[in-house]
């Protein structure tokens, strides 16, 4: 079924700063005036379930049997993961003032106060190398992310905010009239008098009769547990994914995309035999990192687990499952990546929906998009995309060229958290050093894989987490001990996860070392190290911002960007100012400042942070443009599913401990 109403354009590899360069293929589009035109051409979510008008949900909820039965089933969902987390001690609540767990409120997805906006569009023309295998001669698919959002007015007040709820709806691309897709590419290449904009995507790339409904795919938090009941974990999340096929009125269930049925598998020896069969007749495929796993052994729902998501054993689905002598007799030494069988594991659990989502992901995300003016200035993300989709783009723009010049592209796809890298058609790979913060491999698990990546910068590969019945371990490029370039926000403790297979909302993290920040107590001149309670995974160094902080002075024209940057940090008060819109309040002392790690388009959080922007009327705000500070995922308020300001009769209230426990010490 088509819609042309939903085609648009999967645009320009266009960062949160990065303006569009012609003759440049097309990857991405975040730009938020160009989306809400798009929108506003008929590209909204609504048009999904052919339903016309402002696409709020109440109205959709209402006239779209389809939306309808999505939100029955998410709320089933959700249902039984309350029920499943109660049997095993813990009560979830809609609305809490406690250190208790939250739980997402279905209401938000059939109130007249939300929709579904626009935030993203993906070019994803690449994924051709996947339908070919399935017999499907379309070019690839053009995706269209859609997050929550809601505004409504009360107390005489514009209420405002987005919550980390996504559906991604996804369209196959007709061929070129010869079957091929060079033209199909090429239409993504803006020449040189072309501006990339809603009319150029409408009537170019995205003409309506070249796409095709193919799925809509539900990625969305909906459990989170404080930081102030998580004291060592320093907060937890769970994640609802899930692919729905649309018919009409009618939705089905699809499988996810190599993603295993653990439990099934795990209660049925044949069907797993089948499973490490097709992987071993198709291990070239799995090493290449291009493979279609039969629906037969797929997954239709799955939770994943933040934080320290990357080491969790629940987004390791592949491990409980296989031993690496399941795989000892295969030959490897023709093979790119996978070298021993437990890299051969590690790369099936990376290729699995929840394994991609929490390694090289921003708080299980790829793309969560720029924020409108709509969004409170205390409450906006500088970054709008992961650290993964960062790498992937010089890699799908490779692709793109090499189709668009008729040549064989370079198929191969790296681990989700590897670094970028360039890229050559015939089939070479040079990654760039990892920079401060981001992933890396200690030295063990390396050896079992072929060419990977080195740490940059004066930094060395440092474990941050092991997991117990997980084999690999997570890692970060840090600096080495005693370091003059110490920062805010560098992590400073190490720790060890005690899993449970059954019930991941009960791991245990367990602090066991400390590698960094060894000041006994605030100072403006020295770092100490401030503990997971307070809300900062893995805990951060610290130290006071000073003047020259305040003013930004160590930012300079032409210079490389400061590791540090005096941002925002807040409170109790803080949280009920966004969410109240309540900015005298705000400026009235619930705001205060700290040093945090400097971020930009160009230079990532580490796991379990993003980057956050600063008020535009932040003085001295204009010398560094294009930077944010990095936070804990959960201090940024649309970034938690719990506590905001509600259109209903429900009363809330500001939140005991919602992670900003480590403010008013500062």
């Amino acid at each position: 079924m088509k819609h042309f109403a939903f085609v648009i354009a999967a645009v320009i590899a266009l960062f949160a700063s990065h303006s569009v360069r012609a003759e440049q293929p097309v990857t991405i589009v975040d730009d938020p005036a160009v989306l809400a035109a798009l929108d506003a051409k008929g590209f909204g979510f609504a048009r999904i379930f052919a339903v016309d008008g402002p696409g709020d949900l109440k109205t959709l909820y209402s006239e779209a049997p389809a939306y309808r039965a999505v939100v029955d089933m998410v709320a089933a969902d959700i249902a039984t993961l309350r029920a499943e987390i109660k049997a095993g001690g813990r009560t979830l609540y809609e609305v809490t003032d406690g250190n208790v767990g939250r739980i997402m409120d279905m209401r938000w997805l059939k109130t007249e106060a939300a929709r579904f906006r626009l935030v993203g569009v993906v070019n994803r023309l690449d994924r051709r190398d996947f339908t070919a295998l399935q017999g499907d001669k379309s070019c690839g698919e053009v995706r269209f992310v859609y997050r929550l959002a809601y505004s409504f007015r009360k107390n005489g007040k514009v209420l405002a905010s987005r919550l980390p709820f996504n559906f991604n709806a996804v369209y196959s691309v007709a061929p070129d009239a010869d079957g091929g897709c060079v033209g199909v590419a090429g239409r993504w290449t803006p020449q040189i008098d072309e501006n990339v904009d809603a009319g150029w995507l409408a009537g170019g790339p995205l003409a309506p009769e070249e796409l095709n409904f193919k799925q809509l795919e539900l990625n969305a938090q909906v459990v989170r547990f404080p930081s102030g009941q998580e004291t060592e974990f320093g907060g937890q999340a769970a994640y609802l994914m899930r692919i729905f096929g649309i018919d009409g009125a009618a939705i089905s269930e699809k499988p996810l995309e190599n993603t295993p049925d653990v439990a099934r598998l795990s209660d049925n020896a044949a069907l797993k035999k089948r499973l490490a069969d097709y992987v071993i007749a198709d291990v070239a495929a799995v090493d290449l990192g291009v493979y279609e796993i039969p629906d037969e052994f797929l997954a239709k729902k799955i939770i994943s687990w933040s934080t320290f998501g990357s080491a969790r054993q629940a987004n390791h689905p592949f491990t409980p499952l296989f031993q690496p002598a399941d795989f000892a007799g295969l030959d490897y030494a023709a093979l790119k990546l996978v070298r021993t069988p437990e890299a051969l594991v590690e790369r099936l659990d990376n290729g699995a929906c929840q394994g991609c989502h929490q390694a090289g992901s921003t708080a299980g995300f790829h793309f969560i998009g720029l924020d409108d003016k709509t969004t409170s200035p205390l409450n906006r993300i500088e970054v709008g995309i992961s650290p993964h989709l960062h790498a992937e783009i010089p890699r799908r723009e490779a692709w793109l060229r090499a189709t668009e010049e008729g040549k064989e592209p370079n198929r191969y796809r790296p681990l989700s958290f590897a670094p970028p890298a360039t890229w050559t058609d015939a089939g070479d790979v040079g990654y760039a050093p990892a920079e401060i913060a981001m992933p890396c491999l200690m030295p063990d698990d390396a050896k079992r894989f072929g060419a990977t990546w080195q740490c940059g910068g004066g930094t060395v590969c440092t474990p941050l987490a092991t997991a117990s019945g997980v084999r690999t371990t997570l890692a970060q490029c840090l600096l080495p001990k005693d370091s003059p370039k110490m920062f805010s926000g560098h992590p400073c403790l190490t720790g060890s996860i005690s899993s449970n297979p059954s019930q991941p909302f009960n791991d245990r993290y367990k602090i066991t070392g400390q590698f960094a920040a060894f000041a006994p107590t605030f100072s403006r001149t020295a770092y100490t190290c401030r503990p997971p309670k307070i809300g900062v995974p893995a805990g951060i160094a610290y130290r006071a911002c000073d003047d020259k902080d305040r003013s930004f002075a160590a930012f300079k024209t032409g210079k490389p960007m400061p590791s540090e940057i005096c941002g925002m940090v807040g409170g109790k008060k803080f949280d009920t100012c966004v969410a109240t819109n309540n900015f005298d309040q705000c400026l009235g002392g619930a705001v205060n400042r700290g040093n945090r790690p400097a971020c930009s388009a160009d230079h990532f959080c580490r796991e379990d942070y993003m980057c956050q922007s600063l008020p535009p009327d932040t003085p001295g705000a204009d010398k560094v443009k294009g930077i944010g500070y990095c936070s804990p995922t959960y201090f940024i308020f649309q970034m938690r599913i719990d506590n905001h300001a509600t259109p209903w009769a429900t009363a809330t209230s500001a939140p005991r401990d919602a992670g900003f426990g480590a403010a008013e010490e500062e």
